[in-house]
């Protein structure tokens, strides 16, 4: 007997109000928070807003829309259907190794970080810095990016280094648990010297989950800001779902990936010489 909206435990985030019969579902965004032209089609009469993309492509919605999956929010825009069912069912895992190796132990930990992030952004705060940098090895790779994370005690300046469409990239995390401290010029300055001393031109990326300071870019020069994005908190979560959405099939890097990796990010901007 249907006793009305189904709830979850998780807030109540997850309700069946037109009576699925798959079960309670939460809807979400089928944009992407990039311009990609081939993702910019019109979809029933409808274009994705300014500087976004669809996050499908048309026959992938098709599709979706053929299996009931995609319904108007009350402001009219198409939303895709994903079921609690979905939530609570792992990803597949990775072929069994046995014995088990403690790296396959600690890599299905970290898939295991990367999901929670995804679906609870908040999760992030409990996540120490160094797994944080061993998640983002994980979301990056699970992306199809050729993806190296350093030793911590010879990290060179950077966590990750990332190859990907004849693109490379230089990654570091800034991750301090329990602090609301947010990153400054220094580090940001310190960061934009190893960018200068790679051996071929690389982009840098610097993510700190607590943001930066008003007055972090000062003092850069222009040459250096074109090759650096700052990206906070949200980005490392973006990421972390488009990992997730990777699993079922529901979304899938199409075009340059480099160019998502950076979308939302903060290039950062010529000093004003007024």
């Amino acid at each position: 007997m249907d006793s009305g909206p189904s709830r979850h435990s998780t807030g109540g985030r997850y309700r069946n109000l037109d009576r699925d019969p798959t079960g309670p579902y939460v809807l979400s965004d089928i944009t992407a928070p990039f311009a990609r032209a081939n993702l910019q089609y019109a979809w029933k009469g409808q274009l994705p807003p300014s500087g976004r993309s669809w996050r499908f492509s048309e026959a992938k919605l098709r599709e979706l829309e053929t299996e009931g999956r995609i319904a108007r929010s009350k402001d009219g825009h198409p939303r895709l259907k994903r079921y609690l069912s979905e939530a609570i069912r792992e990803p597949p895992p990775v072929a069994p190794v046995f014995p088990l190796s403690p790296e396959i132990i600690v890599r299905h930990a970290m898939r295991a970080l990367a999901i929670a992030i995804a679906r609870e952004p908040e999760s992030l705060g409990m996540v120490e810095w160094r797994d944080l940098e061993r998640v983002m090895r994980e979301v990056f790779e699970g992306l199809g990016i050729d993806t190296q994370l350093t030793r911590s005690a010879k990290d060179g300046g950077f966590d990750l280094h990332l190859k990907t469409g004849g693109m490379e990239l230089l990654v570091e995390l800034k991750h301090w648990l329990g602090s609301q401290k947010r990153v400054g010029p220094l580090a940001v300055q310190a960061f934009i010297s190893v960018i200068a001393r790679a051996p071929q031109p690389v982009t840098g990326l610097l993510l700190s989950t607590s943001g930066f300071t008003p007055g972090a870019a000062h003092g850069m020069t222009e040459v250096q800001q074109h090759r650096i994005h700052l990206g906070g908190k949200s980005k490392i979560v973006s990421l972390c779902q488009h990992y997730l959405a990777t699993f079922g099939g529901l979304w899938s890097p199409i075009g340059d990936i480099a160019e998502m990796i950076l979308a939302d990010t903060a290039a950062l901007t010529p000093p004003s010489h007024t």
